[in-house]
């Protein structure tokens, strides 16, 4: 940015006499001035202008401060950009909770002038410190990234490659990897998860079945239902697949282990291999739980042929006699109910070849 630019501050409050008493102030003190008055427009605006500060309420109709900031310190087009944001009162859980999301600093209303001043002169001298960083190491840091991200694809497709040990050896696994790694990462999305969160999950559920390498072969390719005994023997998979997986201190390992565990697991108490329930179960494995459902159901079994879209959402829904709604997470099931179409085009586009 150029010292004898003027620095650009985007306003972001619904109440129109308090952005117009900021702007008059600002002006004065040598600030152009963006503003608006709700936390979508202000992201487009940040995107757009990439402003030097943005000036944020917390209270808004429509998107708030609090999530506007986390968006916006998500995106690497504008994450570096301080974030101050103003709130009506000392309310200590709404600073840790603007901390935890990237805030950069605070104020509450009514505006003190002297302090608004020294708070806009102290988030100026950052965002012009970073960005003379920026400017310094860009060279050094794409060539870092780049480093980086050729490691992450090599150890991501080396996770790949374990999760299909399992498919060699069950004939009717195919496709169904890619699969239930898709409708995680849109389910994990939709229930709004960090995106840590939902980049592991398409990788770790692609391992869910990883334990059916200590199945033995008669029972994971047998023409017809499992007896009881079989059955016991291939619950077992679950135990297996998190033994192979346990100890790892990488997360996306870790999330695998416990997905490989508990995604036979029910929300009523009624699954295996530990019969936990509700929130005793992980998010991943609860979503894996669903996920594995709708894919078996619309698939080619032995024993079964595929269902169509329509059919596997009603037994999801509303129930038959193997599989109830009261095996799903209610927030899982939720999202299922409002987005099942979203499956249903994964399933069509990553179709198994039958």
């Amino acid at each position: 940015m150029e010292m004898d630019k003027k620095p650009v501050l985007l306003v972001v409050d619904d109440d129109p006499q308090s952005r117009i008493l900021i702007n008059i102030m600002c002006r004065k003190w040598g600030y152009s001035i963006i503003e608006c008055s709700d936390g979508n427009e202000a992201i487009e605006l940040a995107e757009k202008h990439r402003p030097d500060i943005i000036i944020m309420d917390v209270v808004m109709p429509g998107t708030d401060g609090l999530t506007a900031v986390g968006r916006l310190k998500e995106s690497p087009e504008t994450r570096h950009i301080p974030v101050v944001l103003m709130t009506g009162k000392e309310d200590r859980q709404i600073r840790i909770k603007g901390i935890e999301l990237g805030a950069d600093d605070f104020f509450t209303k009514p505006i003190d002038i002297y302090e608004f001043k020294l708070r806009l002169e102290n988030s100026l001298k950052l965002k012009r410190y970073n960005d003379y960083l920026k400017n310094q190491n860009s060279s050094l840091q794409k060539e870092l990234m780049e480093m980086v991200n050729e490691v992450k694809k090599a150890y991501l497709d080396s996770l790949y490659r374990l999760s299909k040990i399992a498919e060699y050896r069950d004939l009717e696994t195919s496709n169904h990897l890619k699969r239930i790694g898709h409708f995680s990462k849109e389910m994990a999305f939709r229930l709004g998860m960090d995106r840590e969160f939902v980049d592991n999950i398409y990788y770790a559920s692609q391992m869910h079945d990883i334990g059916k390498v200590g199945i033995p072969e008669y029972i994971l390719n047998k023409n017809g239902r499992l007896n009881p005994e079989e059955y016991e023997i291939m619950k077992n998979h679950t135990l297996i697949g998190a033994d192979i997986l346990k100890g790892s201190n990488i997360p996306v390992v870790q999330m695998a282990e416990e997905i490989a565990k508990y995604h036979h697991e029910k929300w009523n108490g009624e699954g295996y291999p530990e019969g936990l329930k509700g929130n005793q179960l992980p998010l991943s494995a609860r979503i894996v739980a669903l996920a594995d459902i709708y894919d078996a159901l619309r698939s080619r079994r032995s024993y079964k042929p595929p269902m169509d879209h329509e059919t596997a959402v009603d037994i999801i829904l509303n129930g038959d006699r193997r599989t109830r709604p009261e095996h799903f997470d209610p927030d899982v099931l939720n999202v299922f109910r409002k987005h099942h179409r979203i499956f249903e085009e994964i399933y069509e586009t990553v179709r198994a070849y039958q």
